[in-house]
């Protein structure tokens, strides 16, 4: 009581503390329950870690130094349990998020902007794919997913031939 004395006001942790006390007593179903989660969420992170470890981490390497060797604008950084790779390109840049959102699932974001008049009004493409961390992830997860991303990037960078309109019952120039 002493260090809660310190931290708080004498009064409120008086108040405080005969308000808790009486029901300070958990029955052990509650507290079994809660160590069993705990166990599960260890297993959830442990899961997520040898992926990150194993899968992620090298595949953005890989990813990484192919960019890197083609000259093509990147950025790959971290905040938390959460790991982004953005790419720059002219007028359209994209960003994959991966990330524990859940306890016990991973979350790959795709997010693929497209800027300028180049291709119109501007425009935001987002998806996201989530996979359950109750079992260990294949390594074939994060391959497919950047495959999928670096895709949607790539798509519709490129417009054919614009077609010369023929009005209604003309044909086609040969």
């Amino acid at each position: 009581m002493r260090i809660l004395l310190c931290m708080f006001d004498k009064a409120f942790a008086e108040w405080w503390l005969s308000r808790v006390i009486p029901f300070r007593d958990v029955s052990p179903e509650k507290l079994s329950a809660d160590r069993e989660a705990a166990r599960k969420q260890h297993e959830f992170n442990r899961n997520y870690a040898n992926f990150l470890n194993e899968a992620v981490l090298p595949a953005v390497d890989s990813l990484v130094e192919l960019l890197s060797r083609n000259k093509i604008v990147h950025r790959v950084s971290s905040w938390g349990n959460q790991l982004a790779i953005r790419i720059h390109l002219s007028w359209r840049w994209g960003e994959m998020v991966i990330m524990q959102s859940h306890e016990d699932c991973v979350t790959f974001e795709h997010h693929i902007i497209t800027e300028g008049e180049r291709r119109g009004d501007d425009s935001a493409q987002d998806h996201s794919h989530m996979y359950d961390l109750r079992d260990p992830l294949p390594a074939a997860v994060v391959l497919q997913e950047i495959q999928f991303f670096l895709g949607r990037l790539a798509q519709d960078l490129y417009e054919g031939d614009i077609e010369p309109e023929i009005p209604p019952g003309d044909q086609p120039l040969p």
